[in-house]
């Protein structure tokens, strides 16, 4: 039986988590077409009614693999997600899972729009959400060298090494529009602790040795995800 704040059917189970402020969506098989497209609207819909709301998507017991779905995930369903506030999407299945490779693709897809974690559990997914922290760093860069600086951090690896370290959810650089010698980083990890170890690495000594060379002046603020969620 479907109501307002919940959406039931022998594919899936979507409800507002209101303890947690999510939407939890639960696949129970394989589902397509509007077995599919139906409940991770009403998702959606939670998503736009409930402030901050983030997503949780239980993959354990199936999702679904059909290339018209995923055609309309990519180009309808994330895009009106990326509307909402929703920071987070989890995502929980088995280590080694048969869909691992369709959860990659999706995983690819989504973090164009969000931060998006693998755990194994629904207690796992919240723990990680209110231990995450995310930081955000503004550099100016010297006069016309804003392309040089972007261009060396991809050469020598920099920005695929920190997305591949453990404990990294987003390592994104955005380029703002009103400025011609800024340049946004935003990070996000799993804890204080995975943002302290990235400070020890190899390639973030790289990364210190071009900010000498290139930028002049460096702004850093740094929230706790669960801080931003209160």
């Amino acid at each position: 039986m479907n109501s307002q704040s919940e959406f039931n059917s022998e594919f899936c189970n979507v409800r507002y988590m209101e303890s947690d402020n999510v939407v939890l969506l639960t696949w129970k098989k394989f589902a397509r077409i509007n077995d599919y497209r139906e409940p991770t609207h009403f998702a959606l819909q939670l998503l736009q009614q409930h402030p901050q709301s983030n997503f949780v998507v239980d993959a354990r017991n199936g999702f679904e693999d059909d290339p018209e779905d995923v055609k309309w995930g990519f180009s309808e369903l994330l895009p009106s997600m990326a509307k909402t506030d929703c920071q987070f999407v989890i995502l929980i299945m088995e280590k080694a899972a048969a869909i691992e490779d369709e959860m990659d693709m999706w995983t690819k897809e989504l973090g164009k729009y969000f931060a998006v974690i693998k755990v194994q559990s629904y207690q796992q997914a919240i723990r990680q959400m209110k231990d995450g922290l995310l930081v955000n760093v503004r550099y100016t860069v010297k006069p016309g060298k804003r392309n040089a600086f972007l261009e060396e951090t991809s050469r020598q690896g920099i920005i695929s090494e920190s997305r591949t370290e453990p404990g990294n959810i987003k390592y994104e650089y955005y380029i703002p529009v009103e400025s011609e010698n800024d340049l946004f980083l935003m990070e996000m990890w799993v804890s204080s602790e995975a943002q302290a170890a990235h400070g020890k690495t190899a390639h973030y000594k790289m990364l210190q040795a071009l900010k000498e060379e290139y930028i002049t002046a460096i702004t850093i603020e740094k929230y706790h995800t669960s801080a931003i969620s209160n």
